[in-house]
């Protein structure tokens, strides 16, 4: 198989909501809905996501803290954003660390899944007072080195790839990028219907705006960074895909790779999860979440 497309595969994140703020327009980079009362946690979801992703997430947490559910244009139900289309980390890592600041006080437990976890690393890198702590739910610092397996790939070894892949995109159309992500919906989640759920996402989110994203987080390695990193982090690794314990290995030692010599972070292994953790095993991950706010997400 390709780089390019367990790269695809790896990185599908879907995501309902109870109800949306208020949008000054329909170029709205982010949009975000509010529920409960109390330490604020923020959840992120991946590519090709909206808030559909989070529900089941967000009415347990809202039980104890105040959840802000976030959602980029482009992505899933929202219509897509020019910004995106042309910077989409630049703008949506703006876009969040603007939502923090209007939003909490530096307490803000931050979960991302698959891309929103990268943005969650590239936060807690370039402005850790923005948060309390980080969640990467099955994102990693540098996508392309976990799915080719090489640790040694750099971002500049990567790029012509990137590049094909990327003109691929701006010409697809939603039906077509639908149809890829059909073929390896098994991949993200064992349910069936969480599967159509990847694919209904899919379905009526922006070719250009995924390309962008797939592109520059293709050619972004924030390893370095990430190994200085400060701000207490919870990464959760998926092996569920893997059928044998030597594969399963394997493949923790590549998530491990991309935390080394960080103190702060912690590995947390969901053997039966594939990419959609919060999906396929939804006990233990709101177990482990709530655990790791309690142990270190407070001064």
């Amino acid at each position: 198989m390709s780089l390019k497309n367990q790269f695809f595969i790896l990185l599908l994140g879907v995501s309902l909501g109870l109800f949306s703020l208020p949008s000054h327009s329909q170029n709205t980079v982010l949009h975000a809905q509010v529920s409960g009362q109390g330490q604020p946690v923020v959840l992120i979801p991946g590519l090709m996501s909206d808030e559909r992703v989070w529900q089941q997430t967000e009415a347990a947490l809202a039980q104890h803290y105040e959840v802000h559910t976030l959602a980029f244009a482009g992505f899933g139900a929202h219509p897509s954003n020019p910004q995106l289309r042309e910077a989409f980390t630049e703008n949506a890592g703006a876009a969040l660390e603007r939502y923090l600041q209007e939003n909490s006080a530096g307490d803000a437990v931050v979960i991302g899944h698959s891309l929103g976890a990268f943005l969650g690393y590239q936060l807690a890198s370039q402005q850790p007072q923005a948060l309390q702590c980080l969640i990467a739910v099955d994102g990693v610092p540098f996508f392309s080195a976990l799915v080719s397996g090489n640790s040694a790939l750099t971002a500049q070894a990567v790029k012509p790839q990137a590049q094909q892949m990327l003109a691929v995109y701006q010409q697809l159309s939603s039906e077509q990028m639908a149809m890829q992500v059909q073929m390896g919906a098994s991949r993200q989640t064992s349910s069936e219907e969480n599967q159509a759920r990847v694919v209904a996402m899919a379905k009526t989110s922006d070719p250009t705006t995924v390309g962008r994203a797939m592109y520059e987080l293709m050619t972004t390695d924030l390893r370095a960074e990430v190994a200085d990193l400060n701000v207490p982090t919870l990464q959760m690794a998926a092996t569920g895909g893997f059928s044998t314990a030597e594969q399963k290995q394997t493949a923790l030692n590549a998530y491990q790779q991309q935390i080394a010599g960080d103190n702060a972070i912690n590995l947390l292994e969901f053997a039966e999860s594939r990419h959609f953790i919060m999906w396929d095993q939804p006990e233990a991950f709101l177990s482990a979440v709530n655990h790791f706010i309690e142990e270190r997400c407070h001064d």
